[in-house]
């Protein structure tokens, strides 16, 4: 069995997820004053992606949303005291149940 930093080894019981690596990436869209961080994780030790839960599918300016799969959640942002600007549009959707 493959024994990692923290001691699990793969195939006994669930990994810890002890360590995780998160990615940030930065998103402006042209025709707006809106931007986005865009986050996505790991774990480091087995591997498997993160699953972000609770937020909306879709990309709006309103509020924070989630890719489709949950592995990406997404923040809108303005800088400072800046007021919305340009075009608002986005879209929001539920899974089905």
């Amino acid at each position: 069995m493959t024994e990692d930093v923290s001691g699990w080894k793969r195939g006994e019981g669930q990994c810890p997820h002890a360590e995780m690596h998160f990615n940030l990436n930065h998103v402006h869209l042209a025709d707006s004053n809106i931007h986005y961080l865009e986050i996505t994780g790991r774990c480091n030790t087995c591997q498997k992606a993160i699953a972000f839960r609770g937020a909306p599918l879709g990309l709006t300016p309103d509020h924070p949303t989630m890719a489709l799969d949950g592995s990406e959640i997404r923040l809108p942002f303005l800088c400072g005291d800046e007021d919305p600007g340009g075009s608002q549009i986005g879209f929001v959707g539920r899974p089905s149940s």
